[in-house]
């Protein structure tokens, strides 16, 4: 075997111009691969990342109907009336309701709204251990677009486990008061500090002024958007006094949680109990689907790159055949004929799987600086479109490169299988009339 590896080596190496044009086709493919399994891996993380976020507790209670629930009624029974703000964000998980589109319009909001007495009620259901109301509407931090959540410090840090504060501390306990806590990317565009004096509104040019007393960090650009006021000014801020946008809910133990997401849906008709499960299994089966079509895509590019191996060797065979036919005079077998040429295909397969992973690991590690520089321009007061600005994060995995190197390899054998067969059945007189 090392003396067809030898010979498979020289043979490359006299035919330096051609061997790079093949190895460029299985480079292409490969480096593909890993990019796009990278970035599929990237965004899935990124979405769970995001989801936690959006829904931190155990169960999160919406609106499930469009319209604004009241107060419990005599039996528990609840009556509605017409209602709701306007906006963006009614509530970060507004809606619900067993669909896919209900399902949608509860990640995003729907500006369905509770009447917070909603949140008490479902406070002294068996099993709960602690409800926190919150509303969240868009609004403006000193003129840049921001999502305003008014919380209840008291309870929302039991119910979702609190911000992760970078500098400085949380809101005091109380529904009232003119403090806010904000993202760290907020914070950096602004120049924001603990301390700090900003203005908090539902336009560009008024609000009222706030002092900065946290600052928090998710490691995602888009939530570290979010600013945390008291759940009173929330509500005078978005017109909406007395009602809120979701309920944070905390079982007894987490071996609970489908039991009370059940007995909420159960005992409040047209409200709407949904476990952050409901989301990171859709969010799964969306990141399977990409991770089998950018597979799709590059192995598409591999067999490109693997007609490119094919006719290489094919042009091989032509030009040695009196190599060919010399060796089989002297008594070289077929299956040794044919380990000179799979071993050249082996070669071509491994240094264009580990050029085109290095290449591909290089374009992934570039991608985040590329793309940050071309979308983190702050826009003040430019509406929703700032919120969703950041880089690509590709996320770069053992098993990625791996598996990209080892198709690059698998695709380099196979296209020299057919080759290497037939110059192991080429006829050795008929090989020798080129001698």
């Amino acid at each position: 075997m090392s003396s067809s590896m030898g010979m498979a080596f020289k043979s490359l190496r006299r035919r330096k111009l051609r061997t790079a044009f093949t190895v460029s086709g299985i480079v292409v493919g490969v480096a593909l691969i890993l990019v796009l399994l990278s970035l599929t891996a990237g965004t899935s993380t990124r979405a769970g990342a995001l989801i936690n976020t959006l829904s931190p507790a155990q169960i999160t209670v919406v609106n499930a109907t469009g319209r604004t629930a009241a107060t419990a009624g005599a039996g528990g029974t609840f009556v509605f009336r017409g209602g709701g703000g306007g906006g963006f964000g009614g509530g970060r998980l507004g809606g619900g309701g067993g669909t896919a589109a209900a399902t949608f319009a509860s990640l995003f909001g729907d500006s369905s709204t509770l009447d917070q007495s909603v949140a008490d009620a479902v406070g002294n259901l068996t099993g709960v251990s602690v409800a926190s109301p919150t509303l969240s509407s868009t609004g403006y931090v000193s003129g840049t677009a921001s999502f305003i959540t008014g919380i209840d410090p008291a309870t929302y840090k039991e119910a979702t486990g609190g911000l992760n504060i970078v500098t400085g501390g949380n809101l005091a306990n109380s529904t009232s008061g003119s403090q806010i806590v904000v993202g760290q990317n907020l914070a950096t565009n602004l120049g924001l500090s603990v301390g700090s004096v900003v203005t908090v509104g539902s336009n560009a040019t008024g609000g009222s002024p706030y002092t900065v007393v946290g600052i928090y960090s998710t490691g995602n650009t888009f939530t570290e958007r979010f600013s945390y006021i008291p759940l009173t000014n929330a509500q005078a801020i978005a017109n909406k006094t007395g009602q809120i946008s979701e309920v944070y809910v905390k079982a007894d133990s987490p071996n609970e949680v489908a039991q009370v997401t059940s007995e909420i849906t159960a005992s409040f008709p047209g409200v709407s109990a949904i476990a952050p499960s409901t989301f990171t299994g859709a969010a799964a089966t969306l990141s399977g689907t990409l991770t089998t079509f950018f597979t799709i895509i590059g192995l598409a590019a591999l067999l490109a790159g693997s007609f490119g191996v094919v006719n290489t060797m094919m042009m091989s065979i032509s030009e040695r055949t009196r190599e060919i036919g010399a060796l089989k005079a002297i008594g070289a077998k077929k299956g040794q004929i044919m380990r000179i040429f799979l071993s050249e295909a082996f070669l071509i397969g491994v240094i264009g799987a580990v050029v085109g992973v290095a290449i591909g690991v290089a374009i992934t590690l570039a991608l985040p600086y590329l793309t940050g520089a071309a979308t983190t321009t702050t826009v003040r007061g430019a509406g929703l479109g700032g919120l969703f600005r950041g880089a690509l994060s590709p996320t770069l995995t053992l098993n990625t490169i791996l598996l990209s190197l080892g198709l690059g390899i698998v695709v380099g054998i196979l296209s020299g299988v057919y080759p290497a067969w037939r110059a192991s059945r080429m006829d050795p007189v008929e090989a020798l009339r080129h001698v």
